[in-house]
């Protein structure tokens, strides 16, 4: 099996040095990885440039397409014997184990898509795995793309590319479920105080928590 994995960076470059360093230490399967910036700050592009190893791909965008676009195009340089696609965001950190967890999920042929989190961290909502998830190339063969729309245009409230996402994997004739094991964890906190969390319910339409 080969996985190919993209990395959605957008700023909060802390944050983004311990997703990528935990899935380097800790992805146990032939892989490749691509790490796709939706137009971040100066100073994370500079460490994008310098530090990622040079096994690795880093695609810049000229401005921030969100998550559904930048996920297609790190998808799309996939080499030809990939059998998993995988997307990340950039705010959460591997834990051992991980791979051998979505894994075993996959055992089942119906399986189409897998959710890194597991129910319990997901409260058990039924409508998608959300964003940090395993789909099976062959869904790709067989046309299964994010949505490309911005946050913010055509989404009812809350909703996001992952809002789709899974009930198309249900569309081409695939169950999706979530991994049993913990295998990634939060390495953010959704401040109502922080600007970068204002900013993102703002365009999804949600309203946010009071601030403390």
């Amino acid at each position: 099996m080969h996985l190919h994995s993209v990395i959605i960076s957008f700023n909060r470059l802390e944050l983004l040095q311990r997703c990528y360093e935990s899935y380097k230490e800790t992805v146990t399967v032939p892989h490749t990885l691509v790490i796709v910036d939706n137009r971040s700050d100066n100073h994370t592009r500079q460490w994008l440039t310098r530090e990622v190893s040079p096994h690795d791909q880093v695609i810049f965008l000229e401005h921030n397409r969100f998550p559904g676009y930048a996920c297609n195009r790190g998808w799309e340089v996939m080499p030809p014997e990939t059998t998993f696609l995988h997307r990340s965001d950039n705010d959460f950190a591997y834990l051992p184990g991980w791979c051998d967890h979505f894994l075993a999920k996959f055992r089942d042929v119906r399986v189409g898509q897998v959710g890194l989190r597991t129910n319990q961290e997901e409260m058990r909502a039924t409508s998608n795995v959300g964003g940090n998830n395993v789909i099976r190339r062959e869904l790709w063969d067989k046309g299964l793309r994010y949505d490309e729309r911005p946050w913010g245009e055509q989404y009812p409230p809350g909703w996001t590319e992952d809002s789709l996402f899974s009930p198309a994997v249900v569309q081409l004739g695939y169950t999706w479920k979530r991994v049993a094991k913990r295998s990634i964890v939060s390495l953010s906190r959704e401040d109502p105080d922080d600007p970068y969390y204002q900013e993102t319910w703002r365009l999804r339409g949600i309203t946010p928590p009071e601030a403390s």
